[in-house]
């Protein structure tokens, strides 16, 4: 079953055409490799999905109550990360319906010994046990130190980190908050080798849907098992990871050169049949 799928999705800017027809479903799960050349509309594509940006034409749908999550190439710029008070905190935040009931919990054992024993407190912990609540800090540290963000960082602010450290941060976030669709663009632009392997395990180890945007084959053959194309404002879809898309993409390719070669032949003869019944025409 689709938890996303796209009918026909148009953008344009003025005259120019970003996106064209784009048409594509990915399934609960699935994890699918964006690629295509620098201003094919990747990013354009990914914003239009989160909802940050707007189609011109065609449709998104999604499943009911999906929830997502999108790492931009700009995630530093959110005013609401860079105001928060430390790292940690930030990234605790993700896992914001576990702060919640975390903090519902805590009320009801102020309340005593009546509220503890009370059917909505059985009920909230359960909730709460069933989110992972009680590993949350854990996942937090291991987050933040597979991203290679040093302990002596996490209570610092996050507007104090460098670019690069707030990007990886606000990666630690997303997969704290493990959202049913998680789209990242460029993920592996301020990672080191040790980051990238933690990153590309934990997104194998995932079973939530993902749609990354990346021109690290190496990250794609290692995570992906389908590949998107946008080219030419047209998104195609093939199967495995990228190795396998560049087999198929040449292949097709091939049968298009193929095919345009033997349209040009058929063209040529053509004309040569036309030039010589006009010429046979003039000596009758």
């Amino acid at each position: 079953m689709s938890i996303l799928r796209l009918d026909g999705v148009r953008r344009e800017i003025g005259d120019f055409v970003i996106l064209d027809s784009v048409t594509a479903a990915l399934a609960r799960g699935q994890r699918v490799g964006l690629v295509g050349g620098n201003g094919a509309g990747k990013t354009t594509l990914l914003e239009i999905v989160a909802g940050r940006e707007e189609a011109d034409g065609g449709q998104v749908h999604t499943a009911k109550g999906l929830r997502l999550g999108l790492l931009t190439q700009e995630a530093n710029l959110d005013r609401r990360f860079a105001q928060a008070p430390t790292v940690r905190a930030v990234v605790r935040s993700g896992a914001i319906e576990v702060e919640r009931m975390e903090r519902e919990l805590t009320e009801l054992e102020a309340g005593g010994a009546e509220a503890v024993q009370s059917a909505a407190y059985a009920s909230l912990r359960e909730r709460f046990e069933a989110a992972d609540g009680y590993h949350l800090d854990q996942r937090v540290a291991e987050s933040l130190g597979g991203l290679g963000i040093g302990t002596e960082l996490w209570d610092h602010k996050p507007s104090e980190l460098s670019g690069g450290e707030q990007t990886r941060v606000a990666l630690a976030r997303l997969l704290v908050a493990d959202p049913d669709l998680l789209m990242l663009d460029e993920p592996t632009n301020h990672l080191d080798i040790a980051a990238l392997e933690w990153l590309e395990m934990t997104l194998v180890k995932r079973d939530r849907a993902l749609i990354v945007a990346s021109h690290d084959r190496a990250f794609l053959d290692n995570v992906v098992e389908r590949i998107w194309e946008l080219r030419d404002r047209r998104l195609a879809t093939f199967r495995g990871a990228y190795s396998a898309y560049l087999l198929q993409r040449e292949a097709a390719d091939a049968r298009t050169r193929s095919v345009a070669g033997t349209t040009d032949a058929a063209i040529k003869r053509e004309e040569e049949l036309v030039q010589r019944y006009r010429s046979q025409r003039k000596h009758v």
